[in-house]
């Protein structure tokens, strides 16, 4: 990512999370803020590009959410980005995402609760009722999750899952959310995995 257009960047790690099962093709999404602009990335980014994007398909808008660059189809969850990056000046990116293992606590509606030492730093990972995707009310839901946790976000990112749909993940950088997704991810893989080993 570089300072005039983190687009690239963007792409590159769409494409990473979907190769390593961080998400599928049924949706998720990345926003980055940098100075006064934020990107998005569009609509059916999954499902119709299978996360092979290129740099110009991502969307750019003014802080005020007006598009700047970019085809402005925007993903229904793009009001929960929003409501993130205007609540909390620290975040610098928002990762959206079904991964397969995590998905599965957001099924049963289930926190994840600390399991590796390069996890425990998140405490228990907590899941946000379920609500409507497109919603603006998934949005507050998600800034109130993330407000006793707030001053953890100056080390590192913070993980929720989202009741039965998937995860949000947030971290001062692209890098951060990313790399506190896949904890998660981990995380509750290894939770899932322990549980089939036999007890004593």
């Amino acid at each position: 990512m570089t300072e005039l257009d983190p687009r690239p960047r963007i792409a590159e790690v769409g494409r990473l999370m979907f190769q390593r099962m961080l998400t599928n093709s049924a949706g998720g999404n990345i926003s980055v803020r940098l100075g006064e602009r934020i990107y998005i990335t569009p609509k059916y980014a999954g499902s119709r590009n299978l996360w092979n994007l290129r740099p110009e398909q991502i969307n750019v808008l003014t802080l005020a959410h007006e598009l700047v660059d970019g085809p402005g189809d925007l993903s229904r969850e793009s009001k929960m980005h929003f409501a993130v990056l205007q609540a909390y000046a620290d975040v610098g990116a928002v990762i959206h995402a079904h991964p397969r293992f995590a998905s599965v606590f957001a099924v049963a509606g289930k926190p994840i609760v600390p399991t590796l030492e390069y996890t425990d730093k998140f405490g228990l990972i907590e899941v946000v009722r379920q609500l409507p995707a497109h919603s603006q009310e998934l949005g507050e839901a998600v800034v109130a999750a993330l407000a006793p946790k707030r001053e953890k976000l100056a080390k590192h990112g913070l993980p929720l899952i989202l009741a039965k749909h998937g995860v949000v993940t947030v971290g001062r950088t692209l890098e951060d959310a990313f790399d506190t997704l896949e904890r998660m991810e981990w995380s509750a893989h290894v939770l899932l995995m322990a549980r089939l080993l036999p007890e004593g």
